[in-house]
């Protein structure tokens, strides 16, 4: 039932950004009367829904029957065929439910109150038509069966989570005048000639100025932290002493606050010191992440190895194994925010990645003995079909580019140079870090703690989506394409048993993606 239930809500997201999509062609802002009601409902009722789906579905699986009530329904619904009938309808209903959302607030022959209502029946009905394509009726009824008063209960947290978002929406401005008097004492021996503007929270040097807006309060990376914490501790529960334990949770909340104070007194530093181009362009976009990912790493080393924290923290004996299967793609991703933090746009140092991930790789190599490297020609021709399917994405979602003006400056040998690391570290690095990451970590380990014992064709489906969905959300504007290549590439893995199959179909892929990139120009794919 599980299974079912993830895709169901994999399937209702990826529509709802997709409406949202069509929705707001229509300037939002301008809507009054009616329509800014019904916008402000959606708005709202949306976060509600969300907020109540995850609120039951935690008291579910927490009440003492959980465990009993979900192996009943699970085989249940094993015994119950997807519908394809109801799928079709579900379907047909979306396709009319973008029609009406493209003429929600477009304004039509129609009036608003007919549009309006006609799509949230629509709506309705078609989250009906995909619950029920998933499992017949009767499941259904017997999830509210076991589930008792639950769903009455699960309407109180809900609201108090709502009500905790918007209260939170007040501490912006705070936030904000403390951050900017924090970075203005922090740099005061450094910059004498530093002056503040407490009424527009602008810091100025002779050189440079930089405004503290709300949103550079901090408070993105302190909601980032919260989530951050409450999945890491609930994903090892069992491995914490409670209630010290939550100790965990203000600590890494201080010390996001105070690195974002440290990134914004940087970000004055580089540009006051001449690099303006560098601070605003590369800095800014970058040192936001990577503040986080120090922040969460500081926090995972110390509740890991804490043992007034963490009644395991000498008892792990797989995190050799899950070093040596992660790495390689944080090591990418680690050089890659750093040197981009440094750049002014064009990634002239991109070499850098290729450079890591292969002195990482070269590190774990007594590890890698047990990995099955051998593959065939089902790999090169999936990797094939799934060059297919990205192209025919990014035809539609990405803008063509040319060579970047930077890059098309270097000197021909320099140029040459970038572009061939560039080529390599796609075709060779980053698909073996990322399938060691995505295919022979996270997919194996959503099944067994012990995932290097686990044959790739154990893996489920649940894992398999699951991966393919994390695959997909680090493409940007192509995730859907990321998801439709992780789905293939995780595929391929379980069918044979062998990560090499993986591998070399994402290397094909990458390699028709190289050689379009420099035959017809299309630098939008790099």
């Amino acid at each position: 039932m599980l299974p079912r239930l993830v895709i169901i809500a994999a399937v209702l997201a990826v529509e709802t950004i997709l409406l949202s999509g069509v929705i707001q062609r229509t300037p939002l802002d301008t809507l009054t009367g009616a329509a800014k009601f019904v916008h402000d409902l959606q708005h709202w009722g949306f976060r509600y829904v969300i907020a109540y789906a995850m609120s039951f579905a935690m008291l579910f699986y927490l009440r003492r029957a959980g465990a009993a009530a979900v192996a009943d329904l699970s085989a249940m619904a094993r015994d119950s065929p997807l519908r394809f009938a109801w799928l079709l309808a579900h379907l047909a209903l979306f396709g009319l439910l973008a029609l009406l959302s493209g003429a929600l607030y477009g304004g039509g022959p129609l009036p608003f109150a007919v549009v309006a209502t006609a799509w949230h029946l629509c709506g309705i009905a078609a989250v009906v038509a995909l619950f029920g394509a998933a499992a017949p009726l009767p499941v259904w009824v017997a999830i509210l069966r076991h589930s008792g008063s639950l769903p009455l209960y699960a309407l109180l947290p809900a609201a108090g989570a709502l009500l905790a978002y918007k209260a939170s929406q007040l501490l912006w401005a705070p936030a904000a005048a403390i951050t900017f008097r924090l970075v203005q004492l922090l740099l005061q021996p450094f910059i004498p000639s530093l002056r503040g503007d407490a009424p527009t929270l602008t810091l100025s040097t002779d050189n440079f100025a930089v405004e503290v807006s709300e949103v550079c309060s901090g408070l993105e990376g302190v909601g980032l932290m919260l989530a951050f914490c409450a999945a890491w501790l609930w994903y090892y529960r069992r491995d914490y002493v409670f209630p010290r334990a939550l100790l965990i949770v203000p600590g890494a909340v201080v010390l996001i606050f105070l690195l974002n104070v440290a990134r914004i007194a940087a970000l004055v530093l580089i540009g006051d010191a001449g690099y303006e181009r560098i601070a605003i362009v590369g800095f800014h976009s970058q040192a936001g992440w990577i503040a986080f990912n120090m922040a969460a790493f500081c926090v995972a080393i110390v509740a890991k190895r804490s043992s007034w924290l963490n009644r395991a923290a000498h008892a792990d004996a797989h995190a050799d194994a899950t070093a040596a299967y992660l790495m390689p793609l944080l090591a990418i991703l680690a050089s890659g925010m750093i040197v981009h933090a440094i750049s002014a746009g064009f990634d002239r140092f991109y070499p850098v990645r290729l450079v890591c991930a292969a002195i990482v790789l070269w590190a774990y190599r007594r590890r890698y003995r047990g990995v099955d490297w051998r593959f065939s020609w089902r790999g090169v021709l999936l990797g094939a079909a799934t060059f297919c399917v990205w192209s025919a994405f990014a035809h539609f979602l990405a803008a063509p580019a040319a060579m970047p003006e930077d890059l098309a400056k270097l000197p021909l040998p320099l140029r040459d140079a970038w572009i061939s690391c560039r080529a390599a570290a796609a075709i060779i690095t980053v698909p073996i870090a990322e399938e060691l990451a995505y295919r022979g970590y996270l997919m194996r380990r959503m099944v067994s703690r012990d995932f290097e014992a686990l044959p790739m064709r154990s893996v489920g489906v649940l894992a398999l989506v699951t991966s393919a969905v994390a695959f997909g959300a680090t493409h940007g504007s192509l995730w859907l394409a990321g998801i439709a290549a992780g789905l293939a590439y995780g595929f391929i893995a379980i069918k044979t048993g062998k990560i090499g199959e993986s591998i070399a179909a994402h290397a094909t892929t990458n390699a028709l993606i190289a050689v379009q990139v420099l035959l017809f120009d299309q630098w939008q794919l790099w």
